[in-house]
């Protein structure tokens, strides 16, 4: 009984580690490449389960066909924020305070907008809501199947573009040398402008998977923090795959500390994780600053 449980909790852990790590890659992608520490991440993803939660309510949308909204949203959003912030010429650490004042400012008028109570889909919108598929004496949650698959698809996928695309190559030039990349015809901002689109849409695409499984408020953001920036520096700035796997090593670890020690254990093993990163691998346990 007690091994049925442990095996569980590796599954569930893994599946939702996918999803941790679809949740870090924006924010990584934009500290890593860009050298913008952006928490409005973190609204993005909010904002684009608020959004798949309206759309599906309002307009009678399938929660996971609301991709061909929210999505585009949010690349035009994160690319205009990251052309404010070339504008105004923010480095890192201005960053940083400028996009926890958007993040707190975001976060109030999602508390306007959908009040401070949790919002759910109900079953009758929501297909996904409480599907699943059970092998032996495992069970799988779709909608942390389907989150799980997508992380795995967007790494894979966001490796290859940046290792064998021309777009690709201009990212890890304007990363090593923005300067020499300009002289040979590499435009910094445009394509910092994209990558911050690209990374704000991930963010989003978590948000409408979170909205297919979990209630939300709008205070939920501030606790993505304790999983978000482990995740982030477990991986390696940048690095889509490394992100990927952090996820799921911050997944299975907080899933099994629950089953061993309770539930008020998962965050204190995913910091003690996070710190020990720090201390002994600083740059990532799988990539070093770069986006690849």
């Amino acid at each position: 009984m007690e091994s049925d449980l442990l095996l569980q909790a590796i599954v569930s852990g893994a599946l939702i580690g996918g999803l941790y790590a679809l949740m870090s890659l924006g924010l990584s992608l934009s500290w890593g490449a860009l050298d913008i520490i952006n928490l409005v991440h973190f609204m993005f993803i909010l904002l684009g389960a608020y959004l798949t939660y309206q759309l599906t309510v309002s307009a009678g949308m399938d929660p996971l066909l609301t991709v061909v909204v929210v999505v585009p949203l949010a690349f035009v959003a994160g690319a205009l924020l990251q052309v404010f912030f070339e504008w105004a010429q923010v480095d890192e650490f201005k960053s940083l305070i400028i996009s926890f004042g958007l993040f707190i400012i975001l976060q109030s008028v999602a508390r306007t907008i959908w009040s401070a109570d949790f919002r759910t889909l109900d079953q009758s919108v929501n297909p996904y809501a409480s599907s699943s598929l059970t092998i032996g004496s495992v069970s799988f949650q779709i909608p942390l199947v389907i989150a799980f698959v997508a992380a795995a698809a967007i790494a894979f996928a966001t490796r290859a573009v940046m290792a064998k695309t021309y777009f690709g190559k201009a990212v890890r030039a304007v990363v090593h040398d923005a300067h020499t990349a300009q002289a040979f015809g590499v435009d910094p901002r445009r394509v910092g402008v994209i990558l911050a689109g690209i990374a704000s849409g991930y963010s989003a695409l978590a948000g409408v998977l979170i909205a297919t499984f979990q209630s939300l408020s709008p205070t939920m953001a501030v606790g993505w923090f304790g999983i978000v920036f482990p995740v982030v520096i477990l991986g390696g700035l940048g690095n889509a795959m490394g992100n990927f796997f952090a996820g799921i090593i911050i997944g299975v670890a907080a899933g099994v500390a629950t089953v061993i020690w309770g539930p008020l254990s998962a965050p204190l093993v995913t910091f003690m994780i996070m710190v020990l990163a720090l201390l002994f691998r600083p740059q990532g346990l799988f990539a070093r600053r770069a986006t690849v």
